[in-house]
């Protein structure tokens, strides 16, 4: 059996964007070579399987296809969609029930939804709109997305002529997704527009948009095909302005940024099975402060939010309090801009910004509230650390330097300085990305 390995993509002028590498205990990355030259096969995806990596790549004769590749092995399998030089660009991959969802797109059928099992190479078709028609005028099709496992049932969004785009639940080996119309005729829904969707005390909980309530948080009991509004401001003009990142679940309350007219877009919580949410206003009044990167960290809920006076911080509001600390790291109106919050090894990680160190990362330990600066690029530029991911007892993320371009950077708990893996030697960018652990 092949050593566990950081997978990812990465570029160098030799041999384009391509498949690497890093094995447990390895300080280096190993090229898997999909399309030899300089074009690159730009790979993408990346999911397990049966012991099988599932991903997106390009090759010259077969555009962007599906491909799998045996933990250890250099030579992965096309599975190809799209026959002929004509990509499928299957994306959106989802394992459920031990087979292989995705969405993928073909000149008879457009944009659609597939379910592959592991014993085969030839995916079959859930065709959801079969009409020539789709939910943009670039796309042809159902394009479904947004999936989540919920109870046992795969739940995704999809797009038809009668219905637009709505919430579809599909059982295992059906062909045949259950509607469910939140937005009854032909206007779309969209349900998970902002945030997602997440499972809370047993329940589905979403956001979708209907001409009555505009956007606004609903909730779906297991099997259910009728779900609750819970309408934070009636009327037409919705409760949600702005994508999120999600919602979080702490202090056995369902944390998410809601908006009104009184109060702008805040914080917002529910507590249990209530339908009324409780608004936490961060910058008073109707200007809004954006509460994002929701964090659940001992004992606190982490999250970046906007005022006037301190910008973009970061705040933390302890468990048991609707009164968030606010975090300055960048004093004045300007604001340090955290994000990619990130629970690692009992500490948090993020990405913010100073006059004095530019874009740099930072942690906070257990036991402290102040966070300490772990500075890759020394003095007023960047090194933008990006790609959080973590593996073999190691943070690992890209980020730039002066002496080696924008590399894969890997950081031991406690550690003040990573460790530099450098796929384009010297100071040229390898830009690694799509960091995936088998």
């Amino acid at each position: 059996m092949s050593k566990p390995s950081l997978y990812f993509n990465a570029t160098t002028e030799e041999h384009g964007a391509e498949l690497y590498y890093v094995p447990q205990g390895g300080t280096r990355a190993t090229l898997i070579d999909l399309i030899p030259g300089s074009v690159g096969s730009d790979p993408a995806g990346f999911i397990t399987l049966e012991d099988q990596i599932y991903f997106s790549a390009y090759a010259p004769g077969h555009g962007y296809e599906l491909y799998s590749l045996a933990p250890g092995s250099s030579k992965p399998s096309l599975i190809e969609i799209e026959s002929g030089r004509e990509s499928s660009y299957p994306h959106n991959f989802t394992v459920y029930k031990g087979q292989l969802y995705f969405t993928a797109t073909t000149a008879e059928n457009g944009t659609e939804l597939y379910r592959l099992s592991p014993e085969s190479n030839v995916p079959t078709l859930i065709d959801i709109n079969p009409d020539r028609s789709g939910p943009n005028p670039y796309t042809v099709g159902s394009d479904p997305k947004n999936f989540h496992i919920y109870k046992g049932a795969l739940y995704f969004t999809a797009f038809t002529d009668a219905r637009g785009e709505e919430l579809y639940r599909l059982s295992t080996d059906s062909n045949k997704p259950t509607v469910i119309d939140i937005s009854p005729g032909p206007r779309s829904s969209m349900p998970g527009i902002f945030g997602d969707f997440t499972e809370y005390k047993g329940q589905l909980y979403f956001t979708a948009d209907t001409p009555q309530s505009g956007v606004e948080l609903y909730r779906l009991s297991p099997g259910s095909t009728k779900p609750i509004l819970i309408d934070m401001t009636p009327g037409s003009a919705g409760s949600f302005s702005t994508y999120f990142n999600g919602f979080e679940e702490f202090d056995g309350k369902l944390y998410f940024a809601g908006f009104s007219a009184k109060t702008g877009a805040e914080l917002a919580y529910l507590d249990g099975t209530s339908r009324t949410p409780t608004v936490i206003d961060i910058n008073h009044g109707p200007a809004f402060s954006f509460p994002n990167d929701l964090t659940a960290f001992r004992g606190n809920l982490y999250f970046t939010a906007s005022t006037e006076e301190h910008g973009t911080e970061l705040y933390r509001l302890p468990r048991g309090s609707t009164n968030p600390v606010l975090i300055d790291l960048n004093p004045g109106s300007a604001g340090s801009t955290p994000h990619d919050l990130t629970v690692f090894k009992g500490s948090l990680y993020f990405t913010a910004s100073s006059k004095e160190h530019g874009i740099e990362l930072y942690r906070i330990s257990p036991g402290k509230t102040k966070p300490a600066l772990i500075d890759i690029n020394p003095g007023t530029a960047d090194s933008s650390p990006s790609d959080f991911a973590t593996f073999d007892g190691r943070l690992y993320f890209t980020a730039s330097s002066h002496d080696h371009g924008r590399e894969l950077h890997g950081l031991s708990p406690g550690s003040q300085k990573p460790s530099v893996i450098d796929i384009n030697a010297g100071v040229a960018d390898s830009y690694p990305h799509e960091y995936f652990m088998l």
